[in-house]
């Protein structure tokens, strides 16, 4: 308290106003309005700071619009330039009609505070046109509504602009695979990349958690065991029950109903050497750039591998001179495909150089 007084009597002391009608004076009663809301409370401390906020938003775009260095092209009076104390003073108001959003554990600025920024702005702009002296109601010359018609227009494109940013970055949010696909074509969308980083699909993610989740199932079983999991109808049934299982634990996208996760060719085919490879298959059923299909895959082997039986591995009723029982090993390979094997040469291409 004995600071803000201290404060208080520095800028009494110090602070010299031109005149009491100034954009000074507003500027003063707005650092005099948030000083009042430390001590105010309830209702009385919300209205204070409004009058706080209009007293501000009013000094500003009075003494921007006096000052002369705020103007592109000022030469003279009579050829003003252009002014910036629209867009300044459209952005407070922005901020103080839109306000700001909770993001987490922090504190931003509403994204409708950009996007009606520029309109907010273009109607600032129109106001001496259409107000003159004691708030009357004047046309403004033929001349003039050109220019007025261009301003509105050329800021309502800006907002539309800003609009539309934010809905691509919704888009990306829920649908982050849209990111692994080509935008050189795109006439609006421009996609960054660090030299290290880049989108990956999510079909890459459900299959590697299927990955892991397959071995909980295959890996270490009965041979016997194995092969019955492996008949086509047991097989679908295994595929769908971990798919879902894993598009539950993966972080919730919209997308994820775009992906149909299914085994390449329909079976588990035979090894030349034994066992059986597995093919996993996840086609994208989104949005896509080209006519080709988008899909990514994971292939994993199922391998019988022979230990020597005893009492704990040994099933009921075999004869006890077994000499071992064949048991399954799951592995699986890297995913590949749709923008997997370019992100991999890019890696590659980094590293050598």
């Amino acid at each position: 308290m004995k600071f803000l007084l201290g404060l208080y009597t520095w800028l009494r002391k110090e602070v010299r106003l031109p005149s009491a009608f100034s954009w000074e004076t507003l500027i003063v009663l707005s650092l005099f309005s948030y000083y009042m809301t430390i001590l105010a409370t309830g209702w009385v401390r919300n209205f204070v700071v409004n009058f706080g906020w209009i007293f501000l938003i009013l000094g500003v775009f009075w003494g921007t619009t006096a000052s002369n260095q705020l103007r592109i092209g000022y030469k003279t009076p009579a050829q003003p330039g252009f002014p910036l104390s629209p867009w300044i003073t459209g952005a407070l108001v922005s901020i103080y009609i839109f306000g700001f959003v909770a993001e987490g554990e922090s504190r931003q600025l509403s994204r409708n505070m950009l996007i009606y920024w520029p309109i907010i702005s273009a109607i600032i702009a129109l106001i001496p046109d259409y107000v003159g002296v004691g708030l009357k109601v004047k046309v403004p010359p033929p001349e003039k509504r050109k220019n007025q018609f261009l301003l509105v227009t050329s800021q309502i494109l800006l907002s539309c602009w800003f609009q539309f940013h934010f809905l691509i970055q919704d888009y990306t949010a829920q649908y982050p695979s849209l990111l692994v696909d080509d935008f050189r074509k795109s006439a609006f969308v421009v996609k960054w990349e660090a030299p290290l980083s880049a989108a990956t699909p999510r079909g890459a993610a459900i299959l590697d958690g299927m990955g892991i989740q397959l071995r909980d199932s295959l890996d270490s079983k009965r041979w016997s065991d194995v092969e019955r999991l492996l008949l086509p109808k047991e097989l679908n049934k295994l595929i769908s029950t971990n798919e879902k299982q894993v598009k539950k634990r993966l972080p919730p996208t919209l997308e994820d109903d775009l992906w149909q996760v299914s085994v390449a060719g329909g079976k588990a085919s035979a090894r030349g050497s034994g066992g059986y490879n597995l093919p996993l298959q996840a086609i994208w059923q989104g949005p896509r750039a080209k006519t080709e299909t988008y899909s990514v895959t994971k292939t994993c082997q199922i391998l019988p591998v022979d230990r020597l039986a005893n009492a704990a591995t040994k099933p009921l009723n075999t004869p006890q001179d077994t000499p071992s029982t064949s048991f399954s090993r799951f592995e699986c390979q890297e995913v590949k495909g749709w923008g997997l094997d370019r992100l991999k040469k890019r890696l590659d291409s980094f590293t050598r150089t």
